[in-house]
């Protein structure tokens, strides 16, 4: 059996060596989807209890930063957007089986609006990483479910953000197996929204933090710290089951696409906001600004719900003083 710090070493060979090529109209629309079915749980899910709760509490997604905290106004640092908003398209998923993978999909959607990418950006990290995921499944051990693939997965994509060198990929590796958390059983919903976005916010931050290390000290880390994620290595691999598809669509792409997403963004957004947010994810690649995704994805005062009309008793009200004369 090959060490952990050995099988962070090869996926780090695999993610530097990976070199994205033109890929067929078939993969961009699944990409596409996948997008728009993440960030519709995301918003269905950000008025959990759990999501709320986080936004509550003291330090956590603190204001200014420039990563949108998805159907609310407040915007704070990339490792903590994708807390909430990981942790929120979890709570908004129907079927907890794939809800890792819009976890993953929003969490990357924070680095990116953070490090000013391009929708193509986005598009093209997702896309990676979802064809680098696979080259997990041997190397895990077979106790590894959804929440280590999202994990690394995550991990994968950041890095191809950051631009991140082999080095720094392997330490980033390393401190996310060692901030793996276990998460519980599927069905305790608030429990599982909440460890998934821990553990993303993890494998981001571990990226962040290998980007600002210098080699050096990445390569003192793996050569001490490498050990820690002995658990994690495989023996006969990952079973079958635990097969990762960051790119899954549970439901059918067009119109039950958007019957869909029209349904789960109605939970925090403004009818007038849905439709153009939804064409705006459809040509995600398109996109040179990802402000002007995030800008639709806001919801707050703005949007305040009409004060209602009270007409005055009749009878009461006086008549307005005027100068005309007939």
């Amino acid at each position: 059996m090959s060490g952990p710090d050995v099988w962070a070493e090869s996926l780090a060979d695999k993610i530097c060596a990976y070199d994205p090529r033109q890929r067929d109209a078939k993969t961009v629309g699944q990409a596409r989807a996948a997008v728009i079915t993440a960030f519709g749980r995301a918003l269905s899910g950000a008025p959990a209890t759990i999501a709320k709760a986080l936004l509550g509490t003291s330090g956590v997604a603190m204001a200014g930063g420039s990563s949108l905290v998805f159907g609310t106004e407040r915007r704070t640092s990339a490792v903590d957007a994708a807390l909430i908003n990981a942790t929120a398209a979890v709570a908004g998923s129907e079927a907890p089986r794939d809800a890792a993978n819009s976890a993953s999909i929003v969490a990357l959607f924070g680095l990116c609006e953070e490090r000013g990418k391009t929708g193509q950006d986005f598009l093209d990290a997702l896309i990676s990483a979802a064809e680098i995921v696979p080259c997990l499944a041997p190397t895990l051990s077979p106790a590894a479910g959804q929440p280590e693939f999202a994990l690394f997965g995550g991990v994968a994509a950041a890095a191809r953000v950051l631009g991140l060198s082999r080095p720094k990929i392997v330490a980033a590796l390393v401190m996310a197996g060692m901030a793996n958390i276990d998460s519980p059983p599927a069905g305790q919903v608030g429990a599982t929204s909440f460890m998934i976005g821990l553990s993303l916010r993890s494998g981001l931050l571990a990226a962040l933090l290998a980007e600002a290390l210098d080699e050096a000290s990445c390569a003192e880390m793996i050569k001490s710290e490498g050990r820690a994620i002995q658990n994690l290595a495989a023996v006969n691999g990952a079973p079958e089951e635990a097969a990762f598809d960051l790119l899954a669509v549970p439901s059918p792409p067009g119109a039950d696409l958007w019957d869909q997403f029209e349904r789960q963004a109605g939970a925090v957004l403004p009818r007038d906001q849905i439709a153009p947010l939804f064409e705006r994810l459809e040509t995600i690649d398109k996109v040179k600004d990802l402000a002007t995704v995030s800008r639709l994805l806001q919801a707050g005062r703005t949007h305040a719900a009409p004060k209602k009309v009270v007409f005055a008793v009749r009878g009461t009200h006086e008549p307005e003083e005027t100068n005309w004369v007939p």
